[in-house]
C-alpha cells in the first residue's frame, strides 16, 4: 500500500523540468527510503539535504505524524526553484517540517531526533561531517553510498562510533541504514 501511494504521489509532486527525472527506478529508490521510516515511525526526524522535498514527501507518506527539521544550503543553480517547490510540497501535503537554510558544514550541532536522513554534501569530508552532526540519532539513513567518498565516510563513521551500517542496493543508489 505504501509503495503504491508513493508511486502515485511522486510523479504528481515532481518539480517540472527537474534535471533529476522521475521514473520507475527513482520511485523504487524513494520507496526503499520510505520503508525505513515506516518501520520505525519516528516522532522527530532530521533531513540534511532536502533539495526539492522528494524524500521528505516519501517519509511523510510513511509516517505522517513525524515532525521534521530539514537542512539545506540551497547553493546549486536550481536552488531557488527547489526551495519554492519544497515549500509548496510542505504546504500541499501538510508536512510537519521546518527548514534551516544553511550549509550543514557551518553547523556544530543539531537537536535530538529519532531518525536522520543524510543526503547533503557528497564529498568525504562533507558526508562525514553530516554524519557526526547526527551521531546521537538512533537510526540514520545515508543516501548515495554508491559514491565511493560517501561510502567511505559511512564506513569510517561507523568504525569511529562503533555503529553498524546495513547497505542496500535499491537499484539507483546504495543506501545505508546505520544503527
Amino acid at each position: 500500500m505504501l509503495d503504491q501511494h508513493i508511486a502515485d504521489a511522486l510523479p504528481k509532486a515532481w518539480m517540472r523540468d527537474d534535471w533529476f527525472a522521475c521514473d520507475a527506478q527513482v520511485i523504487r529508490h524513494y520507496q526503499a527510503k520510505a520503508a525505513v521510516v515506516a518501520a520505525i515511525q519516528p516522532k522527530t526526524g532530521i533531513e540534511i539535504g532536502t533539495r526539492c522535498g522528494y524524500s521528505l514527501l516519501s517519509f511523510h507518506l510513511a509516517s505522517p505524524q513525524t515532525h521534521w527539521l530539514c537542512v539545506d544550503g540551497w547553493v546549486d543553480s536550481d536552488s531557488m526553484q527547489c526551495r519554492e517547490h519544497w515549500k509548496r510540497l510542505v504546504a500541499e501535503w501538510t508536512i510537519h517540517a521546518h527548514v534551516m537554510r544553511i550549509d550543514s558544514r557551518k553547523l556544530t550541532e543539531l537537536p535530538a531526533a529519532d531518525f536522520a536522513h543524510v543526503d547533503g554534501d557528497h564529498s568525504y569530508a562533507g558526508a562525514l561531517h553530516d554524519l557526526h552532526l547526527v551521531a546521537d540519532v538512533p537510526t540514520i539513513l545515508a543516501d548515495d553510498c554508491d559514491n565511493a567518498s560517501v561510502r567511505q565516510a559511512v564506513e569510517d563513521f561507523c568504525a569511529s562510533t562503533k555503529r553498524k551500517a546495513a547497505f542496500t542496493d535499491d537499484g539507483l543508489r546504495q543506501l545505508a541504514v546505520i544503527t
